[in-house]
């Protein structure tokens, strides 16, 4: 995974819920969010696999009904919130994941990349 140039702090969600961001990969802004599920946290890039669409129709609302999968809003796709994987629906693969750390008692995410850890398309 490419390390982040530089790293922001955000608040920790609540279990089952999201905390979104805005970081740089190269030139591009680009948001992710951050989820708590099952006690851990994980970061993914909000971007659709399937048509670049975002996942959350309602802003900060990632997860499905009973709260067991990640959901695409625009297609229906669903992703394993541990790991990103594509786990249902049209989605040629994963999530794009982001490195979450603890520094000096924070919670951090990528605030920006050099250039982006995925592949430019």
């Amino acid at each position: 995974m490419h390390e982040p140039r530089q790293w922001q702090s955000i608040a920790i969600p609540d279990e089952g819920e999201a905390c979104c961001f805005v970081f740089t990969a190269g030139e591009n802004e680009e948001q992710g969010f951050l989820i708590r599920y099952q006690g851990r946290l994980h970061a993914y890039r909000n971007r659709c696999p399937h048509a670049g669409s975002t996942l959350d129709w309602t802003p900060g609302e990632f997860f499905s009904a009973d709260g067991r999968a990640l959901v695409c809003q625009t297609h229906g796709a669903h992703f394993d919130p541990v790991n990103g994987a594509c786990i249902g629906g049209p989605c040629p693969r994963g999530l794009d994941v982001l490195p979450v750390r603890e520094k000096n008692g924070e919670t951090q995410v990528p605030a920006a990349y050099n250039m982006p850890p995925w592949p430019i398309s």
